[in-house]
């Protein structure tokens, strides 16, 4: 009776929200908590999935340790697409061969997506990783493309643990990681320094130029900084309060594209203050989640028709606030039953000198989940209805069933149908000149089968335990998308976004992974990662003689390798990636294609361990050792071959050590 009152209480609570949500007519998006950190961004099932392979927790980074950035680690160890302008300069995210803005990125359940934009830049993540934190990449949500979820999780066992990092590289830049973590089993504080510099003026290949010349990019310099923390309270009766607060601020150079000898005036300067508010509370067989959280972005872009005008010829100015309000209840029945609810708020405000007016729009979801588990089986479904102040969508469903082998033999099989959305960005219905706000959401659906298996095992051998997991991934999947959301020309030189196209995306990525240890004396891993995809245009109203072509920027072929070998001090490394062919226009002609391309890294890392505590790590790095001239974006400069050095401390003392 007490679990029915608790339930009925939460349930009418839930009713009451879900008509104001209607009344305002808002938007998409949840929240869901993974380890203590709320997400944002619900993925359209909270059921359990086959194990996540695209998953990197920090304590399992290993030769992750050596890469540059966020945008990096991605590259190399999962199955995504990284498009960059540089370094230093954006860098946005593809999956499954869609868009940036069909991803969503969160940072502890708060969007790193533009409110204006839509897509996310990953240079703006900071890729400080400590304790438990991890990063996730789940497919199976209700964006075409995912969300990626950047978790910073508390480990109550800590009593202090500092971690330091200095980075030299070349082109006159460095950066600075400090992370702090103390507390108790009752409070945990989190507080992280990131700072970045560097003038940038790397050399390329200029494949633009008669007799293709190395050149020197000019008006590259960037200066970065972020502060992070955060603070987690176990409180009585299993609860738990969490907050935390990210505030970073970035000027950047934005250098001439490849083949001319402009001297750019272009300039970024980005700044955003992001805060979340966690309170969660679990029966005995339930759970309540609630949260609030804000994000601020602001973003100014310059630019001069030339370095020695006093005026700027394009002045930019983007403000945006997201006020996100979220609860979720999951309660469990008879019959291996469970149920699960919850609605998200949004209040999304914009101010942009090209809107012409201050943009201020609600948005949310309520959705239901059911939820039945039977021994190896397991089955889901669920029904959520997105809400928007500007345009109706009907509820989108999400069924799923699975079945796993149990523990010794960790082997699944799921199959998942999920409706799939995207409401067009504000750029795209409120720009002057050319916005369009009758434009319709994209739509569809993604039906795909997966496959995981883990296996563990351990030996002893000469008085030492050896420890081997070994663990595959196979992910068919097909996307169908309408709708399409395309900038064409529409009067003369003015350009418009219109519903024109429909697409369809499908491939297969394969995954092997293994690691083989022997306590702290030795480490041999590696990660081999194939990516097939075909995302091709079915249909174009304004050209048919682009139907079946390519969309932009996609490879058909992604093949990327890494291994890392450690014995006690000492330990080596690699990562490979090769990309196909790919198209930088949708009449997919040759002479404008980017051509195939091999990067290969290497470095080699020398450790020593210091009373168990103390650890103390040097890395020389080699970036693009082959010197190989690539594009990532047409006419975009990337760097020949490089170097990095880094310099690590690490501090490690929990609640048994003071026993």
């Amino acid at each position: 009776m007490k679990r029915l009152k608790e339930f009925t209480f939460v349930f009418i609570s839930f009713l009451w929200m879900s008509n104001v949500v209607y009344a305002q007519q808002k938007i998409d998006s949840s929240a869901h908590q993974l380890d203590s950190i709320l997400i944002v961004e619900k993925p359209i099932h909270y059921f359990a999935q086959t194990d996540n392979l695209n998953k990197i927790k920090s304590n399992e980074l290993n030769n992750a340790i050596n890469q540059d950035g966020i945008a990096s680690l991605l590259q190399h160890f999962f199955p995504v697409q990284i498009n960059s302008y540089g370094i230093g300069n954006l860098s946005s995210i593809s999956v499954r061969g869609g868009n940036d803005d069909h991803t969503s990125v969160t940072w502890n359940g708060i969007y790193v997506n533009s409110l204006t934009l839509g897509g996310a830049d990953l240079s703006l993540i900071p890729a400080l990783l400590n304790g438990k934190d991890a990063i996730i990449l789940d497919k199976n949500t209700s964006n075409f493309g995912g969300n990626l979820s950047i978790q910073s999780n508390p480990d109550f066992e800590n009593k202090l643990d500092v971690y330091y990092r200095s980075n030299f590289k070349n082109f006159s830049s460095f950066e600075n990681n400090l992370g702090i973590r103390t507390g108790n089993n009752k409070v945990q504080w989190h507080s992280s320094l990131i700072q970045q510099a560097g003038k940038l003026n790397y050399p390329y290949l200029d494949v633009y130029k008669f007799s293709h010349p190395i050149d020197t990019i000019k008006h590259n310099q960037l200066n970065a900084w972020s502060a992070i923390n955060s603070i987690y309270i176990q409180l009585k009766k299993q609860q738990q309060l969490s907050f935390g607060n990210w505030y970073i601020k970035k000027d950047k150079e934005i250098p001439s594209i490849m083949g001319t000898n402009e001297v750019s005036s272009k300039y970024q300067k980005d700044a955003s203050v992001k805060s979340f508010l966690n309170y969660k509370k679990q029966f005995k067989e339930n759970i309540l989640d609630f949260s609030f959280s804000h994000a601020y972005d602001y973003m100014k872009y310059t630019d001069k028709r030339l370095p020695t005008d006093t005026f700027l010829f394009i002045d930019s100015k983007y403000i945006s606030n997201r006020f996100s309000n979220a609860l979720n209840y999951s309660d469990s029945f008879a019959y291996h039953l469970t149920l699960k609810t919850g609605y998200t708020y949004n209040l999304n405000v914009a101010s942009v000198k090209e809107y012409g007016k201050k943009i201020i729009e609600h948005t949310g979801n309520v959705y239901a989940e059911l939820n039945w588990q039977y021994r190896f089986f397991k089955t889901a479904f669920e029904i959520n209805q997105p809400i928007a102040s500007f345009k109706y969508l009907r509820p989108q469903l999400y069924v799923s069933a699975a079945f796993n082998t149990g523990k010794k033999i960790n082997y699944t099989v799921q199959f998942t149908y999920a409706d799939k959305y995207h409401f067009p960005d504000m750029n795209d219905r409120y720009w002057i000149p050319g916005g369009n706000p009758n434009l319709a959401p994209e739509t569809g659906w993604t039906a795909n089968m997966e496959q995981t298996g883990i296996f563990t095992s351990s030996r002893k051998r000469q008085e030492k335990i050896w420890e081997n997991k070994l663990a595959f991934g196979v992910d068919v999947y097909y996307s169908k998308i309408n709708n399409n959301i395309i900038w064409i020309p529409s009067y003369g030189a003015l350009w418009s976004p219109k519903n024109i196209k429909t697409t369809q995306l499908y491939g297969a990525t394969f995954n092997l992974q293994q690691s083989i240890k022997q306590a702290q004396n030795f480490l041999f891993s590696y990660n081999i990662i194939y990516d097939f995809n075909r995302a091709l245009i079915l249909k174009d109203e304004t050209n048919n003689s682009i139907n079946g072509n390519f969309l932009r920027y996609n490879p058909q072929h992604a093949l990327k390798i890494n291994f890392y070998i450690e014995q006690k001090y000492i330990g080596i490394g690699a990562n490979y990636t090769t990309m196909s062919k790919r198209y930088t226009d949708e009449e997919n002609i040759e002479i404008y294609a980017l051509k195939p391309y091999h990067l290969l890294d290497v470095y080699i890392n020398f450790k020593a361990t210091i009373q168990h505590q103390h650890t103390l790590q040097f890395l020389f790095k080699i970036n693009n050792i082959t010197n190989t001239a690539y594009e990532s974006i047409r006419s975009y400069a990337q760097p020949l071959r490089h170097y990095a050095i880094s310099i690590i401390y690490h501090y490690s003392k929990n609640q048994n050590q003071l026993k």
